[in-house]
């Protein structure tokens, strides 16, 4: 993909972008003549602001927290303090296989409240959830296969899964599920495991350690050391994803160049209407 390349705002970029094509609907049925000219090029240089770029920092988290998933993953996401059509985050996507609730997103799209995502092969999603307050509680549940990188930043998440159920805050962790066991290794801060067979057993792992759970037993941490982390997580560095930005010089500089052609055909009427009201006689 050219990250160079602007986007027009009927693509996935419309949740940002096409409402700047809605102020021009009042005026479509004049287009004629300059003023018609003069609509239609602010109109282009508003929509060419809109652009593609990747996204930075993979690692930033805002407040409400991120989920990222690799290929092959999928699950769905309750937010406690959301109406079920409310928006709870952004997903940003890579690969030609990411779906929310069945339909595929190819940049980016607003993720709802109790929304299924999922990734096939060769694709990864990353979920950004809207910033809340401290009682904020994440429920990520029917995570049944796949990987998931986790930073659940200020607000608690509880990730279910064919194994176990985690609870996490203030930590960051991948888990790794397949049918006979969840593998999870904490890379920063601590979670609870419980297992989702028998609610009385329980146990904490802290940062740098891993652990393994299967539908009988939960094991006993073991520690992990950056390579093993790194061979782990070493997925996210495969799938580059990108946002869509609005480039507020590009429209600044087009809407410039829209009053120069708009003050060039003023000039020119004024002159021609000047001439005919000097108060000379045309000859014919």
């Amino acid at each position: 993909m050219d990250t160079r390349k602007t986007k027009l705002c009927f693509c996935e970029t419309r949740d940002i972008c096409s409402k700047h094509s809605q102020w021009f609907m009042p005026f479509s049925f004049n287009l004629s003549g300059s003023k018609g000219l003069l609509l239609l090029l602010l109109a282009v240089f508003l929509l060419a602001g809109c652009k593609t770029v990747p996204l930075q920092d993979r690692n930033f988290s805002e407040r409400g927290g991120f989920l990222e998933q690799a290929e092959n993953t999928g699950f769905r996401i309750h937010h406690n303090a959301s109406t079920d059509n409310a928006v709870i985050g952004s997903l940003y996507a890579s690969g030609k296989s990411v779906l929310l609730n069945g339909a595929q997103v190819k940049i980016s799209a607003k993720v709802k409240n109790n929304s299924f995502v999922s990734t096939g092969p060769q694709s990864s999603a990353r979920i950004e959830f809207n910033a809340a307050d401290s009682s904020c509680l994440l429920r990520v549940d029917r995570f049944n296969a796949g990987n998931a990188y986790a930073d659940s930043s200020d607000c608690q998440q509880k990730i279910e899964t064919l194994h176990a159920r985690l609870q996490a805050k203030d930590a960051i962790l991948h888990i790794s599920v397949s049918q006979h066991q969840t593998e999870v290794m904490v890379l920063s801060g601590a979670i609870k495991v419980i297992l989702l067979e028998d609610a009385t057993q329980s146990i904490d792992v802290r940062a740098d350690h891993g652990i393994i759970i299967t539908h009988e037993a939960i094991g006993h941490p073991y520690p992990v050391t950056p390579d093993e982390v790194w061979q782990r997580i070493r997925w996210r560095g495969d799938f580059q994803l990108y946002k869509t930005v609005i480039d507020w010089n590009k429209i600044i500089a087009g809407a410039v160049t829209v009053a120069i052609i708009a003050a060039a055909i003023l000039f020119s009427r004024g002159r021609g209407g000047g001439g005919y009201s000097s108060g000379f006689p045309r000859h014919r």
